[in-house]
């Protein structure tokens, strides 16, 4: 069987799909990286060592802020801009769902390597290694102007025919 890597080399919707969650992922990695410069900038004793202490106030807060908003709406700010969503196989995301497949975000370089090892191995290709874990996946939203012009044109088609 192929990898992630493998397919995409062809699929041009693999290729986008991963496009949009790693500009996603960067949108959100901002955000959480402003808020935890922000509260390091206000705690005093955080002073010691200011720029671990931003990374590891980072990583916490992305795991969190990730996990709400996956769990209540299946997207982050970030998926949003992008139009894409963390659905699970069986419908909406549960909490555990939400904190399995985010818990690799507490730090960038595990969570990099999550997305390395499920694109290297054999799997659906659009899933990282701990989305694996608990059936999960994100996809693409479908637009509903698309839905609209599609059925417009099919009742078009219908009353020329003769």
């Amino acid at each position: 069987m192929q990898t992630g890597f493998d397919i995409m080399e062809y699929d041009s919707s693999l290729r986008k799909l991963w496009a949009k969650r790693l500009a996603s992922d960067f949108i959100d990695y901002m955000i959480t990286l402003l808020l935890s410069w922000l509260i390091g900038s206000y705690l005093p004793f955080l002073h010691l060592n200011f720029i671990l202490t931003v990374f590891a106030l980072q990583g916490v807060i992305w795991f969190i802020y990730s996990v709400i908003f996956d769990a209540l709406w299946g997207k982050t700010p970030g998926k949003f801009a992008f139009r894409i969503k963390a659905v699970s196989f069986i419908g909406d995301l549960n909490v555990l769902q939400s904190i399995v497949r985010n818990l690799t975000k507490l730090n960038i370089i595990v969570f990099l390597g999550d997305i390395i090892a499920g694109l290297s191995t054999e799997g659906d290709p659009r899933q990282r290694l701990s989305e694996r874990l608990v059936d999960s996946l994100v996809i693409a939203e479908i637009k509903e102007e698309r839905k609209i012009k599609a059925f417009k044109i099919e009742e078009k088609e219908e009353l020329e025919l003769p």
